[in-house]
């Protein structure tokens, strides 16, 4: 379906809708945002900015005087910060912004009181499971909320705990063939971006929604390089999937953002990443063939070619999304 911006361009190609009418047409459809958009948009960024700062300083709050608490005290006033973050809710649905500023500030706050607790008592628990209780303690309210804010968290929380359990399990090495950890890393986002474009298919696109998945897929594309980068520089026989594994996800990556909607933003991504990948693979083929100095020059050259051959492809997609189509539909 073609999106209400470029269904104006095509009755204006056709001439069903006058050049001079255009304008007023985005307007009245929305497509241009108005004054009270932008107003709506800055009051939304001031809010968010506004939930970080107090839930920051409940945390430097608790740093700063840890000396000067009781212990009763330090749960007394976390506790206290946690239920007034969620007072809004009393009157207020998750449908208003003030509403979903409240929750997010609760599930900034369980994080700080779980901190709490670790600190006061020392239980010895790694860092990995705060992390990962975190996220257990915060699902219930992200399934029934269904914030894209709040999914972010969760996908973040678990990333960390991820991260910090490789390191503190000292876990170096899976089984063949997929013996790098960050293969786990890969898993989980690759998992998260599926889920989340399911999830959203059906769903009026938003702004958040939308960086949502950029986000969380660009993340997924800088993993899988890493590691395709990491098998070129040593071509470990354990892990022979991963130059195809790159391949397959670059193709559905083509097929998201080039087939199914064009990103160019998430094209340019994919033309970096398929530049360094390429250098890679060349360093390590030509290194011992030919001298330094020809080697330079041919990586020079290649970088130069294929970036211009990215930009002239990304510059002519670019183009033609631009260009309206002839066989629109009468209004």
């Amino acid at each position: 379906m073609p999106s209400k911006r470029q269904q104006i361009l095509d009755w204006v190609a056709s001439g069903d809708l006058a050049p001079d009418q255009l304008e007023h047409a985005l307007q009245i459809t929305g497509c241009v945002p108005s004054a009270a958009d932008n107003l709506r948009l800055l009051s939304r960024v001031v809010l968010a900015c506004a939930v970080l700062l107090l839930c920051s300083g409940v945390i430097f709050f608790f740093a700063y005087n840890w000396d000067d608490l009781s212990r009763s005290s330090k749960f007394a006033i976390a506790q206290v910060a946690f239920v007034v973050a969620l007072l809004p809710l009393l009157r207020m649905n998750l449908q208003q912004p003030a509403g979903q500023a409240a929750l997010f500030a609760a599930c900034l706050l369980v994080g700080a009181l779980l901190a709490l607790v670790g600190q006061t008592y020392q239980s010895g628990a790694d860092t990995y499971e705060l992390f990962l209780v975190w996220a257990v303690l915060i699902t219930p309210w992200t399934l029934l909320a269904r914030l894209p804010v709040l999914w972010l968290l969760l996908l973040v929380l678990l990333n960390l705990s991820l991260v910090l359990a490789l390191d503190n399990l000292s876990i170096h090495q899976f089984s063949a063939p997929f013996t790098h950890p960050l293969w786990s890393i890969f898993a989980l986002n690759l998992g998260a971006t599926g889920l989340w474009i399911l999830a959203t298919q059906r769903s009026t696109s938003t702004l958040l929604l939308r960086w949502g998945e950029r986000i969380i897929a660009l993340y997924s594309l800088l993993i899988i390089t890493i590691l395709a980068i990491g098998y070129v520089d040593s071509w470990s026989n354990t892990d022979v999937l991963t130059l195809p594994i790159w391949l397959g996800f670059s193709l559905t990556w083509l097929y998201l953002y080039r087939l199914r909607q064009l990103e160019l933003m998430m094209l340019s991504a994919l033309s970096l990443a398929a530049i360094i990948l390429s250098v890679v693979i060349l360093v390590q083929t030509l290194a011992d063939v030919i001298a330094l100095e020809a080697l330079f020059l041919l990586l020079t050259l290649t970088v130069l070619g294929l970036s211009t051959a990215a930009t002239i492809w990304l510059r002519h997609l670019s183009q033609r999304a631009k260009l309206p189509r002839t066989s629109g539909s009468t209004p």
